[in-house]
């Protein structure tokens, strides 16, 4: 069994990569990026005909590089700026990116909470 590939070796709880938390917040992240990226692809086709979806896509491709940016902070473990803008974004995806997208931000916003009394020590 020692020549198997060990999958698991950052997998502890207190290593930046094995919070599980943090996985599952960025999980929830990376979901709702993925859906502002295909809202924003469809609503900038659209947006050809009508100026009002063009806005709503250029707002979309913004949430989608800026879930990028969430991930980049949480895997540097600095929850309370990503948690930030996550309520920014989540709130912007809510009205003007699409219901999906700010749902998912809204989950991941409400995840951070059990993220952040472990890495304040």
């Amino acid at each position: 069994m020692e020549d198997q590939p060990q999958y698991y070796e950052n997998t502890t709880q207190n290593g930046p990569r094995g919070n599980l938390q943090a996985e599952n917040v960025k999980s929830l992240v990376n979901m709702a990026g993925i859906i502002s990226l295909i809202f924003g692809i469809l609503f900038i086709i659209l947006g050809i005909f009508t100026l009002f979806t063009l806005v709503f896509g250029v707002i979309d491709i913004i949430i989608w590089y800026f879930c990028k940016d969430i991930n980049r902070l949480i895997d540097q473990g600095n929850y309370t700026e990503a948690k930030s803008k996550t309520m920014l974004w989540m709130i912007l995806g809510l009205i003007l990116g699409g219901l999906i997208p700010g749902i998912l931000l809204l989950l991941a916003y409400m995840k951070f909470d059990e993220l952040q009394p472990t890495n304040q020590q």
